[in-house]
């Protein structure tokens, strides 16, 4: 990551002159630049400028002041008895920080870049985000602002690209419900003002999509009744008679043997007997993973829910006779996943598919520029 920092100044170093026009020239007609790759313009002011026009405001309600509070103009005085031209020297109008074109970082910390404690002074300041923001965890933004500021201009020009949720039942995700999507731009700053987003017609602000929902797990079926039908053959012996083995039913007929001592000479006894089983019961095919929401983590491939378990029915082993019981039925599709900025899908389960996360999330922050859906996906 290559941050920059640029200024508007500092003017009149070393021993040049200052000149009331140049003054004029460079504090009040200035006119901030509108993007990182340009320079400031000035407007048109032939009108006569003092002293009293060129004192330091350090009124943090003041949106434009011509001579700004900043750390770098601590030398330049409020009253107009103590005013000398020579308190200008190092001193700016306005101050920039710069993620270039090209450059990508996760959990873009705005705050915590090369201030020169200047935020929370009156001089209007720009970070410009021409590269890209991401995040690759739903609870962490892509890029984040969070202190008291003013005059303070987020221009964004490049992609803030929030994190993705999980559909529900994959890995990390909650066993049903999808992953609610991660905030692309966080912005927060308490008893600060004139805090300002404003997007260019090329950026791309986008919330990331909400997961989808687990799919309903199948209904089951119903076991099956298994029969088996045998002759059970023995050869006679005296004092002992045939039974059916142990889990089988005699049905129909048999040939007890008779005794030896009466005189009968049957070689074999034998009965017919029924085995009865019943299989067990088939489970409901399992629901399908939802479908993960789009996101900088997740930024191409498929965002359906994965196909729900297959169907089951009752099976006897075989060489047995089958009847009644049914099939279980399939396992619902998952929930489809969020796009950008959208909720995941629900199913027939018992939860919701994620929500989606914020393009711009926070409070005391205005929203200018192109905010149309090719540019913002997601609240703001």
């Amino acid at each position: 990551m290559a941050v920059t920092v640029s200024k508007a100044g500092p003017y009149y170093t070393g021993s040049s002159s200052i000149s009331f026009s140049s003054l004029r020239s460079n504090f009040r007609a200035q006119v901030k630049r509108t993007s990182s790759g340009e320079s400031e313009s000035f407007n048109s002011d032939t009108s006569s400028i003092s002293a009293s026009d060129l004192l330091r405001t350090t009124r943090n309600t003041n949106t434009n002041p011509v001579v700004p509070n900043a750390t770098e103009n601590a030398n330049i005085v409020t009253s107009r008895s103590d005013w000398s031209a020579s308190h200008f020297r190092n001193s700016i109008k306005f101050y920039y920080v710069i993620l270039p074109s090209g450059d990508t970082v996760e959990n873009f910390d705005i705050d915590s870049q090369s201030w020169n404690s200047n935020l929370s002074k009156n001089v209007n300041k720009v970070a410009f985000i021409d590269g890209t923001c991401g995040s690759n965890d739903v609870t962490s933004p892509a890029a984040t602002f969070n202190a008291t500021a003013y005059n303070l201009t987020i221009d964004v020009s490049g992609s803030i690209l929030g994190a993705g949720g999980r559909g529900g039942g994959t890995s990390g995700a909650p066993a049903i419900s999808g992953e609610s999507g991660g905030n692309a731009l966080s912005v927060t700053s308490s008893g600060g003002n004139n805090v300002v987003v404003n997007v260019k017609s090329g950026a791309q602000i986008y919330g990331g999509g909400g997961g989808g929902e687990k799919g309903e797990t199948g209904s089951d079926g119903s076991a099956a009744t298994c029969k088996k039908s045998q002759k059970f053959t023995q050869v006679c012996q005296q004092g002992s008679f045939i039974q059916c083995p142990s889990g089988w039913n005699q049905t129909g007929s048999g040939q007890d043997c008779c005794e030896w001592k009466r005189g009968c000479y049957a070689n074999n006894w034998w009965k017919q007997c029924e085995e009865v089983l019943s299989t067990s019961t088939p489970q409901g095919g399992a629901g399908g993973n939802g479908g993960n929401g789009r996101g900088y983590n997740y930024q191409s491939g498929s965002l359906d829910g994965a196909e729900g378990g297959s169907v089951s029915c009752p099976s006897c082993p075989g060489g047995y006779s089958q009847s009644g019981g049914s099939c279980s039925s399939k396992g619902e599709t998952g929930g489809l996943g969020g796009d950008w900025g959208s909720d995941g899908g629900d199913t027939n389960n018992t939860e919701n598919g994620g929500n989606s996360g914020r393009a711009i999330a926070g409070s005391n922050y205005s929203v200018t520029g192109s905010t149309g859906p090719t540019n913002i996906k997601g609240d703001y």
